[in-house]
Parts: structure tokens; C-alpha cells; sequence
């Protein structure tokens, strides 16, 4: 996010700038701990669990630009 990198970067002139993404191994891994803890308390349908673990990784590798390893 370009806009709010330049205000960062206004405000503190002086900061190391570290790059992050996560893997698509991390983005599995969390969205499944959070999906085994809300499911623990609410029920859900199979097939909406895997929309979900099959959506938010296609989502977020066009956003680092990574292919999905599904």
C-alpha cells in the first residue's frame, strides 16, 4: 500500500524498511487455526470451509504476486 507507506516514511525519516510477505504455507496455517477455533464454538458447513481455504489464498498471492501451490 503505497499511500500509506509515503505517510510512514514522512513521519519517520529514519526507519529500516523490511519487507514482509507471508508464505502460502502461512496464510493455510493461520486461516486454519482460526477456522478449527470459530468452528469449535459455531458450526460450519464443509464446503464453506474449503471456499474459504481455497479463496483467501488465491486473493492474497495476487496481492504478492505468488502462484497458489493448491
Amino acid at each position: 500500500m503505497p499511500h500509506i507507506e509515503a505517510e510512514i516514511i514522512k513521519c519517520f525519516t529514519k526507519v529500516a524498511r523490511i519487507p514482509l510477505s507471508p508464505t502460502q504455507d502461512d496464510i493455510k496455517s493461520y486461516l486454519e487455526m482460526k477456522l478449527n477455533y470459530v468452528t469449535n464454538t459455531y458450526p460450519m458447513h464443509d464446503e464453506l470451509r474449503a471456499d474459504i481455504m481455497r479463496a483467501i489464498p488465491e486473493k492474497i498471492s495476487e496481492m504478492y504476486g505468488y502462484e497458489t501451490n493448491s
